[in-house]
Parts: structure tokens; sequence; C-alpha cells
């Protein structure tokens, strides 16, 4: 096990977290940003599997948000506004008339202190940041958020957030997976297991409607397996809106301890995940063209990658139905999301 900071050109620390088995996490301490992933596959051929920069400077603005984390409110808030009290807050619009993954300075431009540590079957390291104000969010925000990797090649992130003052939190990771190693081949041909029955609707801005649909007898009921691209190109009206694509929020079923499973053949890696949020999002990648290059020199191209978003939803905000997202001074937020990869 070992665990190494190391300070950069611009500033910023770079940190690596390696198990006894080959897995090892590379993250920055601007945005919490993952760089790179490295895990065996079937032969045993370590390569990273998340999408990343070739040129580091290009996480300063990091539209794709790849690898970042992301508060304080994960997703769309629609029309960048809320309710408190009987009092309307409004926030940045940075994504049409709506507020996307806590505008312009949310998790994703905070540099954050961290501390590592050892143990001996884990190793990690504590992101700190302290009484941060957030766009027009009411109160200021204090997170602690820990990476950790294990002897059982799992990636644990657990969240723990407290506020000064009652404000919506809901916090995830924005990484994107491909389990070919080194970006070969799009996800499309990946396998995925969801345990969920019921998605929520987008309208035409992505923006949640606030209805809950059943996935039965629709392209999004995965809860058997299902190749990723066996229905991507149909024209249902929600595949259609998300760019021929997936970029839904599932509601999840906790009577499964694993609430969903990837799985890329010809590599053999399979990542599976646990969670205590109430859902995921799942998105393809659908608006990932770039002419910036990934670390292993391809393009970034649509469907290079796919994102497991656990959290609670903003929608909350506005309609019935969906886990609250508001946190209290004297409440704390934890949550844990947990990647494990193995091998078939």
């Amino acid at each position: 096990m070992k665990a190494t900071n190391q300070q950069m050109s611009n500033g910023w620390v770079e940190t690596v977290l390696e198990n006894d088995h080959g897995m090892c996490l590379t993250f920055l301490n601007f945005g919490g940003i993952v760089t790179e992933l490295v895990v065996p596959d079937k032969r045993g051929v370590r390569e990273n599997v998340v999408l990343s920069y070739a040129d580091l400077s290009h996480y300063k603005e990091n539209k794709p948000y790849f690898g970042a984390l992301i508060g304080p409110v994960a997703g769309r808030i629609k029309d960048a506004c809320f309710m408190k009290n009987g009092t309307r807050h409004t926030l940045s619009a940075n994504d049409g008339h709506h507020h996307l993954h806590g505008g312009g300075n949310g998790l994703h431009q905070q540099l954050f202190s961290v501390t590592l540590f050892q143990h001996e079957d884990r190793v990690g390291a504590m992101l700190t940041a302290e009484e941060m104000e957030m766009d027009h969010y009411p109160g200021k925000l204090t997170t602690t958020i820990t990476y950790i990797i294990t002897n059982e090649n799992e990636w644990i992130i657990d969240y723990h957030a407290t506020v000064d003052e009652m404000m919506p939190v809901t916090l995830t990771n924005h990484t994107y997976f491909n389990l070919t190693g080194g970006v070969k081949r799009s996800v499309l041909n990946h396998v995925i297991q969801l345990e969920s029955d019921s998605f929520l609707e987008l309208d035409e801005t992505l923006a949640p409607t606030g209805f809950i649909r059943s996935t039965a007898h629709t392209p999004f009921d995965f809860r058997s397996e299902k190749r990723i691209g066996e229905r991507i190109h149909l024209t249902h009206h929600q595949l259609q809106v998300a760019k021929n694509g997936y970029d839904h929020y599932f509601l999840l079923d906790h009577t499964k301890e694993v609430k969903a499973v990837v799985y890329d053949e010809e590599s053999g890696r399979k990542l599976e995940m646990k969670t205590t949020q109430p859902g995921v999002v799942l998105y393809t990648g659908n608006s990932l063209e770039d002419e910036l290059l990934l670390k292993e020199g391809n393009k970034i191209e649509k469907h290079a990658g796919l994102c497991l978003e656990t959290q609670g939803h903003p929608a909350a905000l506005q309609h019935k139905g969906l886990s609250s997202i508001w946190l209290k001074p004297e409440d704390v937020y934890k949550h844990q999301t947990i990647y494990q990869f193995s091998v078939e």
C-alpha cells in the first residue's frame, strides 16, 4: 500500500493511492479531480479506465467535469432557482436557463487540503474545504470527502458535509469510466445491469419534469443485463432529448446490495457499484465531442465514457415524491459510494 503527494508547477497537488494488487488512483487537490484509475484486465495488463485530459491545464475549465467532485448540488436546478421559507433564491444559470453542478464555483473549482492515511488493507486521503461560499446559495458549506483504495480493489468515496444555514446539498463524483483500458473503444459494448424500476423524465432542456416513469418495457430497463448500445439509437423520446443516449436519474432498489454492474467482455474488467444514495445518474457521454486530446492521445468522442453519478436529485426542490436534499445546521450529510473492480 502506498500514498504520496507531489507539488505541481501550477501550485496544485497530485496525490497517488496504490494498493498491493496493481490498482492505482491519481487525483488533484483542485476539484478532487480523478486523473487516472489503473486496474488490471483478465490478462493482468494494468491500464487506465477513466477519461483523462492529456494536458492537465484543461482541468481548469473542464466542461465535461472529467473526474471532478460535484456540489453543493449535483445535477440541474430547473430555472436556476428554489424556494426557501417562502423566499425565492436565484442561482447562476450556467446551463441555458438552469443551474448545473453547483455553478461556476462549485466543488469542481475548489482547492482542497489533503491529508493522507494508511492502514494494513487500505490507503486513503481526506479532502477538506471549510466554510465555502458558493454561487448564491444560502449559508456556507464545509466538506470532508475521503477517497480510499482497498486491497479488494475498491475505490470508496465517503462524503461528509455540514452547513451553517439550511441549504440544499447533494454531492457526487463525475468520473467517466471506460473499462476497455486506454479508451480503446467506446462504452457502447459495455454490458450494464442496474437495479432500478423507475427513472425521472426529462424535458427538452434536460431539466426534470417531476414525473417518475417506470423502466418496464422501455429502453431504460436494465434490471437484466443489456449492452449500452443495444437500444440507445431507438426513437424513444427520452433517448432523443438526451442526444441519443442516457442522462437520466434512476431510483435505486435498496433491497439489493450491489446497485449496478458494468462489464467489458474483451478486457474482462467488471465494475460493481454500491451506494447509500437514493439514486444514480447514468450518463453515457452523449455530448462528448471535442478536439482536446485524452491522456492516451485520442480525441474526445461521443460515448467515450460513462458516469455513475450517485446522488439525491435537485428535482426534489420543486417536485414531490423524491428524497429531500435540504441539509440543516444541526444535521450531517453522510453518504458512501463504492466502485469495486474485478475480472471475469
